[in-house]
């Protein structure tokens, strides 16, 4: 017959999975799937946003028209990133299903995708039957829509360059842009944001946005891996109590009793943040 563990024992071992859970979380690794067509800046937009080296693992194949991923930030096997840059779904036409069976494969892997549109272009039509099929499915990864280049958005002189914000009538073009966007993948504004990448525009708010999307054990390891200066502090936050959150479900009746202990493994394990983390979680408990 089993025997059955007293309660000190079943804390120490409780104890051992969350100290278990914080590391896992410090160190995950996301996999981010950035969709759109060549030109539209994804590139530039993940270099802004990251700034980090980066490593290719894999190569676009013009045989079979792979996806190329590419790891930054990897920290000895430990934390990092992967960008999963795939061809635009309206690029081909002679390949559309071909490239709809790559997303859809590719789709149940991704703890997100940002579906990036040039501020100038008007076709999505190959783009929202896409959507439609694959990111509208229960449990499909949270999709951002990021309009790129804003700062070409007519009138393009008007464009603010000492504060790197649109002038007053490109914020209004930009704004139509937005909500057309909205309206026809049928998603709230506020999935849908503008960026110029070059000047900086809009990127901490698109870290911030990214952020509040993601599942919450996964919210620390994007901004973890965000330029410093692109990482707002709600977005530190939010990152620390998605840690903070999933810690406290995997404790579940018995939070009460470990919660001390958790709070050390959290803070501990981010010294970067030491006084604000400590802080926000005095405020949680």
């Amino acid at each position: 017959m089993k025997k059955l563990n007293t309660p000190k024992r079943a804390t120490a071992e409780l104890l051992r999975e969350i100290d278990a859970r914080v590391q896992a979380l410090r160190n995950y690794t996301p996999k981010i799937g950035v969709f759109g067509n060549s030109g539209v800046g994804k590139s530039s937009l993940c270099n802004e946003l990251f700034g980090k080296p980066v490593a290719k693992i894999s190569d676009v194949e013009a045989c079979t028209r792979k996806p190329q991923e590419i790891l930054i930030g990897d920290n000895e096997g430990r934390g990092g990133m992967v960008l999963v840059d795939v061809p635009g779904i309206g690029e081909d036409p002679a390949h559309h299903q071909e490239y709809t069976a790559l997303y859809e494969s590719l789709a149940p892997n991704l703890d997100l995708v940002l579906w990036t549109i040039k501020a100038d272009d008007r076709n999505y039509a190959s783009g929202l039957e896409v959507y439609n099929k694959i990111f509208r499915k229960k449990g499909a990864a949270p999709v951002v829509f990021v309009i790129t280049q804003v700062d070409k958005t007519n009138p393009h002189r008007e464009w603010d360059v000492p504060n790197n914000r649109p002038g007053e009538n490109q914020l209004k073009n930009i704004a139509v842009k937005e909500n057309d966007v909205s309206r026809r993948f049928d998603v709230p504004t506020s999935r849908v944001i503008s960026v110029a990448a070059h000047d900086q525009y809009n990127l901490k708010e698109l870290v911030s946005l990214v952020v509040e999307v993601l599942p919450k054990e996964k919210k620390f390891s994007f901004a973890r891996e965000a330029k410093p200066e692109n990482v707002a502090e709600d977005a530190q936050k939010a990152g620390e109590k998605g840690i903070w959150d999933s810690v406290k479900e995997l404790a579940g009746s018995a939070w009460d009793l470990v919660k001390e202990h958790a709070a050390t493994a959290i803070i501990g394990s981010a010294p970067k943040l030491l006084f604000k983390v400590a802080k926000w979680i005095k405020s949680w408990f």
